[in-house]
């Protein structure tokens, strides 16, 4: 069997993973960085702590590799999406990257909407007008920071910027750029009437290609710096979300799945473009060509709980552990504490960027762990309401894949199952994005002839299944009625516009 070099370069990490092709995974190298938060709901990242990761997770595993004998077939690559790097014809970065939580672009967000629609824009690109997208932030750009946009030769995302650095060439896939709110849905083609508006040019664009289609071999300079073989071929598996889509079998109809990481991000699979009523789920490029997804995302879910470990638990080896022991201990509903999850603002459903997040309800008799276990079920309420959505356009869903950080702890699948009224399924990898990318490039090179006798091979062993428990789900729907309405009195009573920051 052959063996692949998987990137998955995530928002708070870049991982390394040896794979063999029937999934195995024989090595895992990785390294952290973080983004800048500032107070005004700018998110920065610097560009050099990507090519710092790259080199350090590369080096690691060459070493490995050398080590055990192995032979690398080919690297792929997956990543987050809707950041923006402006680099220059040498792929410097001329600036910090402009990550997929800014929402600085707010202006022009306005600006494109007095233009077009939010329907006319959703139509075309399967996304709404909102901040969180790639196309405003290049305006922000044009407008604020001229004497860099005057040097720009390409805008890139963070999986384009990491290809680059592999390849030496400027190209990114559909299901990357479908997150641009530049690229037409229907046709897989960057609209025109779109860069038009925008006054965003076509050749600042990169490459387009396919989902899993390969974007170049690595360089000679690359092998000089790592020690990584010159003229592998690397494959861009595409979006992380679309690539853990494949990973937890969504690539059929009825299939869907919740991965929690940073954010989590609810899919299910569609055969053509599917459309919200109201715009409230988004249609994208799957990972696998010529398909669709339909997706709902949560802008803070994971980052919420490590957040609340890093202030409230501190360091320690065994600190998840406490944390998912003290949720344990609390009762369903959290003693009455009930936690909405916008910490950075809402995408789906309610796509509010001025929401808050908040612990709602509290007195003195509160401990610790009722708001860790409010915080378990705030996310799994969240992702029930955008799940619902999902199925009111694409069709029944029977039950939910789930993987992500958060999923290694029992409860939250249980908490998740009850709550979604859905068998849940949990595959032995939790790693979904890096092992969807490897069923890409399995795929792609010839090892599999399709999808679906990739994601066999890569998952011999049996999923773990979580059954709802009718009593308690019972219980998460009150719960679910309660979230809505505090939202929505926040929402209505104009309590968001009060506490909302002045535009920089």
């Amino acid at each position: 069997m052959e063996h692949i070099l998987v990137l998955d370069v995530g928002t708070s990490s870049l991982k390394g993973m040896v794979y063999r092709t029937d999934g195995r995974l024989f090595h895992r190298a990785s390294k952290e960085y973080h983004s800048v938060f500032f107070p005004n709901q700018q998110v920065e990242q610097d560009p050099a702590s990507w090519l710092d990761a790259l080199v350090h997770v590369l080096k690691e595993n060459v070493a490995y590799i050398k080590e055990a004998g192995i032979k690398l077939s080919a690297l792929s690559v997956t990543s987050q999406r809707a950041s923006v790097i402006p680099v220059d014809r040498e792929g410097r970065p001329l600036y910090n990257a402009l990550m997929w939580q800014d929402k600085r672009s707010l202006a022009e967000c306005e600006r494109i909407e007095k233009e077009l629609s939010m329907r006319d824009v959703y139509l075309r690109t399967g996304l709404r007008i909102n901040p969180y997208f790639s196309s405003p932030k290049m305006m922000w750009l044009m407008a604020n920071r001229p004497d860099i946009v005057s040097k720009v030769h390409k805008f890139l995302g963070v999986q384009d910027y990491v290809a680059f650095l592999l390849t030496g060439r400027f190209v990114t896939d559909c299901s990357q750029a479908c997150r641009t709110m530049l690229l037409n849905i229907s046709n897989f083609q960057w609209d025109q009437d779109l860069l038009d508006l925008t006054e965003i040019k076509l050749d600042w664009l990169p490459e387009l290609i396919a989902p899993g289609a390969e974007a170049g071999v690595t360089t000679a300079e690359l092998e000089g710096i790592t020690g990584l073989p010159a003229g592998l071929p690397v494959v861009l598996a595409g979006g992380d979300q679309q690539c853990a889509a494949l990973a937890l079998r969504v690539f059929e109809p009825g299939d869907a799945e919740a991965n929690t990481g940073t954010g989590s991000f609810i899919i299910a699979h569609a055969e053509a473009p599917a459309f919200d009523d109201e715009c409230r789920t988004l249609c994208s490029a799957a990972a696998v060509p010529g398909k669709w997804i339909g997706e709902a995302g949560i802008f803070n879910s994971g980052a919420i709980h490590r957040w609340f470990k890093e202030q409230f638990y501190g360091d320690g080896t065994d600190v998840y552990e406490q944390m998912n022991q003290d949720a344990a201990e609390s009762p369903l509903g959290a003693n009455g504490i009930m936690m909405l999850p916008h910490f950075e603002g809402s995408a789906a459903p309610y796509w509010n960027p001025a929401a808050k997040g908040m612990f709602f309800n509290l007195s003195l008799g509160h401990k610790r762990a009722d708001f860790t276990r409010a915080i378990l079920e705030g996310i799994a309420l969240e992702i029930r309401h955008n799940l619902s959505l999902l199925e009111s356009r694409i069709g029944s869903i029977s039950q939910v894949s789930v993987a992500g950080g958060l999923t290694s702890f029992d409860l939250f699948n249980q908490i998740q199952a009850d709550c979604f009224r859905k068998k849940v399924i949990r595959y032995f990898n939790n790693e979904a994005s890096s092992l969807g990318a490897l069923m890409s490039a399995g795929v792609t090179l010839g090892y599999y002839p399709d999808y679906a006798t990739a994601f066999e091979a890569a998952n011999p062993t049996a999923p773990t299944s979580y059954q709802a428990d009718e009593q308690r789900a019972h219980q998460y729907d009150a719960l679910f009625i309660r979230k809505r309405r505090l939202y929505g009195a926040l929402r209505d009573g104009g309590v968001y516009d009060i506490f909302r920051p002045p535009l920089v």
